[in-house]
């Protein structure tokens, strides 16, 4: 008894200063430090203000409605103003005092520090009541159970209550339903159940306190509301930042050429996707994206499609013919092969949906369900092949309790129409390519315009040819070529003049290389010009590379030019070259197709002689038989040529000279001598041999530590150096690198010897010789 009067002490000075929002507490702190002694809670300052205030609209969750009012602001409840006399306050428990369970109950009589609830209560014999309503339900096609904590003290009483309300005026009014509160046998410590039933028109869920009318003091807290339900006619609230607008794509009911021309992303006016048949839920552009909570709570994904999208709003109770389906531009003829569509789709989980193809009067041809539970990864899709058809998404049913939606983005479709190249290597099936006829034949180049070649006769009177060894062959392009797949391939509006060469590479790694004839050298500059197209992962090179062991001295690669035709500058060259064009695909099948080669610039003459040899002076100049015509023999060639790469000398002879010790020896692939003050001279012999028409025989030779002149003689028995034919002045070679010469020998010469002597004068001498090679006169390959 004395527990109980201390708490209707405490309670009768607090019911006081909460009998009204305005009654404050400053002035009653003696009392509220009872009521935190005796029931162990306190009165949070404008708690419930911002729960109050909010701008309340229909709910579309049952679960927005639960509130532990931990976070008032968030709470989908407010004080009623007009149906009752008192307002709830917020406290919060402050320590572990239990409530005193006989006198406030049913409710927990425990709570942890911390917890918060709402309080109302008044010490007036007058009849007071609170009422605290929930936000607006639309509809709710299900029983829900609304669960809640509520302590009652000195005769007063909760119940839970519906009011209907009309949404156009807000009037709220009463229902005449009995609404039965179950809080169990023992109504001690425990939580209290209510029955809402299915009701279609809008109400709220209301909580009265009543039967506030003790003198002594009475009151109510209530605590941990949840609502469990199946609400019908929800509106989504995608927020006042979300916008659609009208879908305006550049779909106009003409063939597709392409299928690239399907894809979609922006839905703007390159898109070829539309509206189509009949029904008010349309298709829209949506240019604003929902927030990351909004789509997780209506798909169960954080990932928010990237706009503009193409989006479907699905309001309740929809029907199938409700809905237009998002088409494409038709396609009148497809290749023998299957195609392929993906896209990524968003939507609600009431929502199923198909994607068809369909005939231009939108009859489904084939239609294949769309996985809802990928969302949002892409949605791929095989089609077999068909003609005169469109593609189609088709919604085939909403849940009518729900409003939904659908959104769909990243369409890409693959698939090879009547007009486009199946591969890299069709250009129709009137064409075809067949061998070249042009060989290399060692042909002597006498100018640039030998070079030109628009490969007309299968290139026989070309000096261009297949190079041996690649796996890649250059061919001739003949037959008709279907100028549309010529243009999707190569992204060019021109097309080579009836033959031309065409390097096919169906596989990757594979090689083809177009060369020309021996260049003796360039004089100047000069340009290599011609057509050209690509196709594929093809990559064309311009090289320049060596006349007789084909080594590649330098190449530019031609890369995606987008200019028809190409010029390449060849830099002047020393040497004797040749051009070379080659086809790669490193990465990938595809086709390389040239025309009209040209070739502009000055060319060396194709007989020449060392600057450095006998053959600039009138004293040492050949005889006239070096114009004999005919081609060396190769087996001379193999007798006379020698790179040291094996350690030794080949079939050539050191022999001592008298009067000296010097001898040539091999050393790191290269014949050395070493010549002194008491042995001065050095000689290498050649084996015997027997030409059949004049040839050029070319060495590299270095001369260090001292000076020293070099012979070429022939076959004779007096051996005299003045006979013999000097190749160089006495000298020593810059920093001991290696110099190039040749000299010319004729078919009475069986014998050849290379003599050093070191000059006058001189104390010592280093000479080297490497790379002995004979060719024919206009220096071509022999071996």
């Amino acid at each position: 008894m004395l527990l109980r009067f201390r708490v209707q002490t405490a309670f009768i000075i607090l019911c006081f200063y909460i009998s009204t929002v305005s009654s404050c507490m400053p002035g009653y702190e003696g009392e509220r430090e009872k009521l935190r002694q005796y029931l162990g809670i306190e009165w949070v300052p404008n708690g419930l203000k911002e729960m109050d205030a909010q701008k309340h609209k229909a709910v579309r969750h049952p679960e927005e409605l639960n509130c532990d009012f931990t976070d008032p602001s968030k709470c989908r409840w407010m004080n009623n103003k007009n149906l009752d006399t008192l307002n709830f306050h917020l406290f919060e428990k402050q320590d572990h005092t239990v409530f005193p369970a006989l006198q406030v109950r049913p409710g927990p009589s425990k709570l942890e520090p911390g917890d918060k609830l709402i309080f109302v209560g008044d010490k007036k014999k007058k009849d007071q009541s609170a009422l605290i309503t929930s936000w607006p339900i639309r509809c709710q096609n299900t029983t829900g159970k609304l669960t809640f904590n509520f302590w009652v003290f000195n005769g007063a009483n909760v119940e839970v209550i519906i009011l209907e309300e009309n949404m156009d005026t807000g009037v709220l009014q009463q229902s005449g339903e009995k609404i039965y509160v179950d809080c169990g046998t023992v109504t001690m410590n425990t939580e209290c159940t209510v029955d809402i039933p299915p009701r279609e028109l809008p109400f709220r869920i209301g909580i009265r306190a009543y039967d506030i009318n003790n003198p002594e003091g009475s009151f109510v807290m209530v605590d941990n509301i949840y609502y469990y339900a199946s609400f019908c006619k929800v509106s989504i609230e995608f927020g006042p930042n979300f916008k659609t607008e009208n879908l305006m794509t550049g779909a106009d009911g003409m063939p597709v050429e392409n299928s690239h021309h399907l894809n979609c992303d922006d839905f703007d006016k390159t898109c070829r996707w539309r509206n189509g048949g009949h029904g008010k839920r349309i298709w829209k552009k949506a240019i604003t994206a929902p927030s990351e909570q909004l789509m997780f709570n209506e798909t169960g994904t954080y990932t928010v499609p990237q706009v503009p999208f193409a989006f479907m709003y699905i309001e309740e109770d929809s029907k199938k013919d409700d809905f237009m389906a998002l088409i494409s531009d038709p396609i009148t003829c497809q290749s023998a092969t299957s195609s392929t569509i993906s896209f990524r789709l968003w939507a609600t989980k009431g929502v199923q949906m198909s994607i068809c193809t369909m005939n231009f009067e939108m009859k489904p041809i084939e239609c294949q369900k769309i996985s809802m539970g990928r969302s949002p990864a892409p949605s791929i899709h095989h089609f077999e092949q068909t003609n005169d058809f469109m593609y189609g998404f088709r919604v085939d049913s909403a849940n009518p309790d729900f409003d939904n939606f659908v959104a769909i983005d990243d369409i890409t479709y693959e698939a090879t129409m009547c007009n486009e190249a199946i591969n890299a290597l069709d250009f129709g099936s009137n064409f075809y390519s067949t061998a070249m006829l042009s060989t290399l034949l060692n042909r002597p180049v006498q100018s640039s315009k030998d070079l030109e070649c628009s490969f007309s006769k299968r290139a026989l009177d070309c000096f261009w040819a297949n190079l041996e060894g690649e796996k890649g062959q250059w061919e001739i392009g003949v037959g008709t070529i279907d100028k549309t797949k010529f243009a999707s391939l190569t992204r060019r509006l021109t097309y080579p003049d009836t033959e031309f060469a065409v390097a096919r590479l169906n596989q990757r790694n594979l090689s083809a290389v177009l060369a020309s004839e021996t260049i003796r050298c360039m004089s100047d500059k000069a340009v290599l010009s011609f057509r050209y197209w690509h196709t594929g992962a093809a990559v064309l090179s311009i090289c320049i590379i060596k006349s007789i062991s084909f080594d590649v001295i330098d190449c530019q690669s031609i890369g995606s030019v987008s200019n028809e035709h190409v010029y390449v500058d060849i830099p002047q060259m020393d040497e004797t070259i040749r051009i070379a064009l080659r086809a790669d695909s490193l990465m990938g099948e595809g086709i390389i197709a040239i025309d009209d080669l040209k070739m502009e610039g000055k060319f060396c003459p194709t007989v020449a002689f060392s600057p450095n040899s006998g053959f600039g002076s009138k004293k040492s100049r050949r005889p006239a038989e070096r114009h004999i015509q005919g081609s060396p023999d190769s087996n001379v060639c193999r007798l006379l040529s020698c790179n040291f790469d094996k350690e030794n000398l080949c079939l050539y002879e050191s022999k001592r000279v008298a009067n000296s010790l010097s001898m040539f020896s091999v050393h790191n692939g290269v014949a050395h001598t070493m010549l002194f003050e008491r042995s001065r001279v050095s000689m290498l012999e050649s084996t015997s041999f027997h030409l059949n028409a004049a040839a050029r025989l070319h060495f590299d030779y270095s001369i260090v530590k001292g000076f020293a002149q070099i012979f070429i003689c022939e076959d004779s028995v007096v051996r005299e150096l003045d006979t013999c034919y000097k190749v160089t002045a006495s000298k020593q070679t810059e920093k001991g690198e290696f110099v190039h010469d040749f000299i010319e020998i004729l078919p009475s010469d069986i014998k050849l010897y290379i003599i050093v002597k070191l000059e006058e004068g001189s104390r010592k001498a280093s000479v080297r010789i490497d790379n002995i090679s004979l060719t024919d006169i206009e220096n071509h390959p022999i071996c």
